[in-house]
Parts: structure tokens; C-alpha cells; sequence
């Protein structure tokens, strides 16, 4: 169970604690408007809100396909258009985040850890490759947001 806390650890910081990279997401968000998550540089890029969607997307089907040994990662990436750019909607995301984050520290509470080293479903990687890949999967994304918001002030 050592493995497993020190993971849970490292998912709680990058949430909402100290991780060693000085951001959080919790703090990241707490400022940002629905008219700066729905900001898009241009028409090619990915706006904060897309980009927390498809985070949250993969964090939803990655635990859910855990017990299965598999999932089916949706030809939309979970990268959609946002339709409703409003103030309720931003919050319903915002507490989807939340909510995937309480999901998996429930899931950390009672992981086996004899399923690390097995091969996750036909993936050439193993669970712990898979779950550890989510954690650095939000931290990349985690980036992204943050230099958008770095640069959304001098556009809104």
C-alpha cells in the first residue's frame, strides 16, 4: 500500500496541495472567469475549457475502465467545442473536477497493488503505467492552462 499512497499523495497535491512544480489546479482556476476558459486564441488552438474537459474526460474513462481492463477513447478526444459559455456551465465543470478528483482518492483507498505490473487490457503498458500516466497527463495540461492564462488578460 506504500506505492499507492505515495501516487494518491502526488494526485492530492497537483489538485489542490504543494506540489514540487508550485502549481495546483485549484489554485490555477480560482480565478479564471467563463469568459476566459472559453477564450480562444485562434480558431485552430484549445481554449482552457476545452482543455479541462478533456482532462476530465480521460481521468472519468480511464477509472471507469480500470475494473474492465479497458476503455474507448471517444474519436473527439473529449475535446469538444464549448455551446454554452456560461457562468452555471463553468461551474458544473469546475465541480466535475472536483468530482473526478474525489474518485480517484476513493479508488486509491482500495487499489491492490499486485495489479501494477500487469499489463493493462492489449496496451503495451502495464496499470501502473496507465494510472501514473493520467497524473502526468493532468500536469501537461496543467501547463497548457497555465500559460493561456498567462496571456489571456492582454487579449479579454
Amino acid at each position: 500500500m506504500e506505492e499507492t499512497s505515495r501516487i494518491k499523495s502526488l494526485f492530492a497535491k497537483q489538485f489542490d496541495g504543494n506540489p514540487w512544480l508550485g502549481v495546483n489546479f485549484t489554485q490555477k482556476l480560482q480565478h479564471v472567469t467563463p469568459e476566459m476558459a472559453a477564450y480562444k486564441i485562434n480558431p485552430d488552438t484549445n481554449s482552457i475549457w476545452e482543455i479541462l474537459n478533456h482532462i476530465i474526460g480521460w481521468r472519468e474513462v480511464v477509472l471507469q475502465g480500470i475494473p474492465q481492463n479497458g476503455y474507448i477513447s471517444p474519436n473527439h478526444n473529449y475535446l469538444q467545442p464549448i455551446e454554452n459559455p456560461s457562468e452555471l456551465e463553468w461551474e458544473h465543470t469546475l465541480v466535475r473536477l472536483k468530482d473526478s478528483q474525489q474518485d480517484w482518492t476513493e479508488f486509491f483507498e482500495t487499489l491492490d497493488e499486485s495489479i501494477f505490473d500487469e499489463p493493462f487490457g492489449d496496451k503495451p503498458y502495464s496499470y501502473y503505467e496507465l494510472i501514473l500516466g493520467i497524473l502526468h497527463h493532468d500536469i501537461y495540461h496543467l501547463g497548457q492552462i497555465s500559460l493561456l492564462i498567462r496571456i489571456l488578460p492582454q487579449k479579454i
